[in-house]
């Protein structure tokens, strides 16, 4: 292909991405609390479902960490020292989110 019909290609595909033309997909790690970024709950939130990720609905997977993550109850399976202070029955359901 000539350089020139690519170069042309890409200045199209930057005007469409600058005017919102592209995309309009929500990703689903967009289901999520809005905690400081740099804070340990934000690390350990992100940590959980990566490691949950493989072979699973994204969607369905980060939409209900966030429900998890929300209920008091649950949220702990976010903190690995009070899922230590757990058994492994209260625990082993969360391996389903």
């Amino acid at each position: 292909m000539n350089k020139e019909i690519i170069l042309n290609k890409v200045d199209k595909l930057i005007v469409m991405f600058k005017n919102g033309e592209l995309g309009g997909k929500i990703m689903p790690e967009e289901a999520k609390p809005h905690l400081k970024s740099s804070s340990l709950e934000n690390y350990l939130y992100f940590t959980l479902q990566m490691a949950l990720n493989y072979q699973r609905n994204s969607y369905i997977l980060w939409k209900n960490a966030l429900k998890t993550y929300i209920d008091q109850e649950t949220m702990f399976v976010f903190e690995p020292k009070k899922c230590l202070e757990k058994s492994f029955e209260q625990v082993k359901c969360f391996n389903e989110i």
